[in-house]
């Protein structure tokens, strides 16, 4: 592991005046990218943005660069986002981490309960392996099988002035004014009153791009931004209790893929000999990340993020 620290998420500085760039979400496992895509799925489909989901290397090879080019893409939003496959240039985006000891937990129930199969090869056997072992050996099993998630996460570049920084924890936190800081660092939000007047205009225009993009109308109106006011009524429709059945964030539901949704969980499911052997695959990854102040972290010594 690299020795590398992280800073802490802050604003980075305003794009400069010009040519919209390309535009970029860049995510990991278990880290709310799911939610996180849909967000921006969303706007793209009212920017009349085009959008390339990507959950993997398998679109583009070794050359995301040309892919973009190629199919002229607006804005990707890369959810299991793999450092060295990362060769743009001319971008501007925001990526999204979390606690790797929540993930880790996150990921034992969503991998023996909830998470899709196909597509996934190792999946089934891992979770096979998981149904027949007790909770404690099975978050061992997923400290290994996260272990390229993880690897991602440290290699990453968290100096990339370009790219704006984000903990899971503090961004969902408050996701109202979260995406309206990502959409003002892509220098993608229009803050100006979104009059009556202008509201009808907008929605024609919105209801085109999304024909477009159904294969309806041959054409699109792409827009400069998107209001902030829209972006919020997004970021609402998109709301936890909405993905998790009307359940708030904290109240647990093992079976579902939007099981809890609340930071520091792992506390409740680690046990010391779990704290150790994070330690030993780890070492300082969660120091370097923001989410303890020194190594020698515990389960009798932590503080969730955001609530400090």
């Amino acid at each position: 592991m690299s020795s590398k620290s992280v800073p802490p998420a802050a604003p980075s500085a305003p794009p400069a005046p010009g040519p919209r760039p390309l535009l970029a979400f860049f995510g990991h496992h278990k880290c709310a990218s799911t939610w996180t895509h849909s967000i921006v799925d969303w706007v793209c489909a009212d920017a009349g943005w085009k959008l390339a989901y990507l959950y993997d290397e398998k679109p583009f090879g070794d050359d995301l660069a040309g892919y973009v080019a190629r199919e002229n893409i607006d804005f990707v939003s890369y959810v299991n986002a793999n450092a060295k496959f990362v060769n743009l240039r001319d971008f501007r985006g925001f990526h999204l981490v979390r606690d790797p000891r929540d993930l880790v937990v996150s990921a034992y129930f969503s991998h023996r309960n909830s998470h899709p199969t196909q597509d996934w090869p190792e999946l089934p056997a891992h979770r096979e392996r998981l149904l027949q072992v007790s909770k404690e050996e099975g978050i061992f099993l997923e400290m290994e099988f996260n272990r390229p998630v993880l690897e991602e996460m440290a290699a990453w570049n968290y100096q990339q002035d370009n790219v704006l920084e984000l903990r899971q924890e503090e961004f969902t936190a408050d996701p109202y004014r979260g995406f309206l800081q990502v959409f003002g660092f892509l220098g993608v939000l229009d803050e100006a009153n979104f009059s009556k007047k202008r509201q009808l205009p907008y929605l024609l225009r919105a209801a085109n791009n999304i024909w477009w993009r159904q294969g309806k109308l041959p054409w699109r109106r792409p827009m400069n931004a998107i209001p902030a006011e829209r972006l919020l009524g997004i970021v609402h429709n998109n709301r936890f209790s909405n993905y998790a059945g009307g359940r708030k964030k904290g109240q647990a539901d093992e079976k579902s893929h939007y099981r809890s949704g609340k930071a520091g969980d792992w506390a409740n499911h680690f046990t010391p000999d779990h704290v150790a052997h994070f330690k030993q695959l780890y070492g300082d990854l969660v120091v370097r990340l923001g989410y303890e102040t020194a190594e020698d972290w515990s389960l009798e010594h932590f503080t969730v993020l955001g609530a400090r």
